[in-house]
């Protein structure tokens, strides 16, 4: 998880060194969510047809490659960059399902919750320090140490999972891939509340978490230029330390009505698009994402929980990635329209429509079945097969990577990271 966060700030100081107006940073974190959202059904198929473990193995080997080539090429340009983290959101889209389907087979229903937050706790702890070791990577050394620091990162990370116990899955008959990925589906539109969560995220995710990933980077860089590597290392490092006390709290958690936790927990990252109106002070930037690391991790335990309880286990790495696809496919736009859009309404307007925008899902409180994560499936069959247990919630921070995310994932950002997070991401570390 560590190297997840060291990737995404290396990327940004190259860019933002050859490119301080900051459009080249929204396109290329853009180009991460195009391919989350591109291969994350076929992830979620494929996490469930083969071993989980190998699927998240070969995911981060192909990072080792992916940044080692970035680290090795001269001098890395835009479009390099550009295509590495394609490549990142792309391991991405196979890691997570697997990764959040994995977690329930190998845990006992009655220990989801405790297993989700402290895999999310260690995934925080992860992403703060992969945080501070990258802005200390790139304010001591160069962005190519950084890089190096993260290959290392995701090296360990493929050996450690060969010790992953994960029992044989029992699956059903194998169908056509596109049947499979209908499959999904159906389970997602037999529960109204499930999609409309995921609606709720998209918007999230769209007009709140996407336009502070770029523009966290872009506003320190004018007031803050001599400390802008510490000072967006430092930010992220606070997202993820919010990460961190969010699933504390998380597993001490025992809600009614998970998903009014959920929605209220995405209501925090409304402050840091006010955080980062002019004049930016630091201290307000890292409360701010203290606060938004908090509520979105609380969120994403809640999402995730509903979503092992009520979806039977041969299908739950298909609907994590429909979540997935399906809350972050607007991103990518978002991501790259962030700078033109902010330059011809104005930062404050702008900024100010992003942080009203961050209230909406209060309006999904009056979804039937919402409050509880629970109804309208006919039947509900989750991993531990009884149907009891309660109910969850992240909306996907902008997964694992490129800028503040939260969620489980490539670090906040490159997926933040929706962490998000994890993470959701994460997310991630969703955004």
């Amino acid at each position: 998880m560590a190297a997840d966060h060291v990737f995404p700030i290396a990327v940004v100081t190259i860019l933002l060194r050859t490119d301080p107006d900051g459009t080249a940073v929204g396109v290329v974190l853009a180009g991460r969510l195009v391919a989350l959202v591109a291969f994350a059904v076929f992830g979620g198929v494929w996490a469930d047809r083969l071993p989980r473990k190998v699927v998240m193995a070969l995911s981060q080997l192909a990072l080792v490659l992916t940044v080692a080539t970035v680290a090795l090429w001269p001098a890395p340009e835009p479009v390099l960059l550009g295509a590495a983290v394609f490549l990142a959101g792309g391991t991405e889209a196979f890691f997570r399902p697997a990764f959040q389907a994995c977690l329930a087979s190998v845990l006992p229903g009655d220990l989801h919750r405790t297993g989700v937050g402290m895999t999310s706790a260690s995934w925080r702890i992860g992403a703060a320090t992969g945080s501070v070791a990258g802005a200390l990577a790139v304010t001591l050394l160069d962005p190519r140490a950084a890089l190096w620091l993260a290959v290392a990162g995701f090296a360990v990370s493929a050996l450690l999972l060969r010790r992953v116990d994960e029992p044989p899955a029992v699956h059903e008959l194998r169908l056509p891939v596109s049947a499979e990925i209908r499959q999904g589906v159906t389970e997602v539109s037999r529960r109204p509340w499930m999609a409309v969560v995921i609606s709720v995220t998209a918007l999230h995710q769209t007009f709140v978490v996407a336009p502070a990933q770029v523009l966290l980077p872009v506003t320190t860089a004018s007031p803050y230029r001599s400390v802008l590597d510490g000072m967006y290392g430092l930010t992220l490092a606070a997202l993820s330390l919010g990460g961190l006390i969010g699933a504390v709290v998380a597993m001490r958690l025992s809600p009614r009505r998970p998903g009014l936790v959920a929605m209220v927990g995405l209501l925090p990252y409304g402050l840091v698009p006010l955080a980062l109106m002019e004049p930016v002070v630091p201290g307000w930037v890292f409360t701010s994402y203290l606060l938004a690391g908090i509520g979105l991790e609380i969120s994403a335990i809640e999402w995730i929980l509903g979503m092992l309880r009520t979806v039977r286990p041969d299908r739950q790495a298909r609907v994590a990635s429909l979540e997935w696809m399906a809350a972050l496919s607007t991103a990518p736009v978002a991501l790259a329209l962030t700078v033109p859009l902010s330059h011809a309404l104005g930062p404050d307007l702008f900024l100010t429509v992003s942080a009203a925008t961050a209230l909406l899902p209060l309006l999904a409180l009056f979804v039937p079945g919402l409050l509880l994560f629970n109804g309208g499936s006919g039947t509900e069959s989750g991993a531990d097969g009884t149907g009891a247990g309660r109910g969850t919630g992240f909306g996907p921070e902008l997964g694992r990577g490129l800028g503040p995310e939260p969620r489980t994932g490539l670090g906040p950002g490159l997926g933040a990271g929706p962490d998000p997070g994890p993470e959701r991401g994460a997310n991630p570390s969703r955004i």
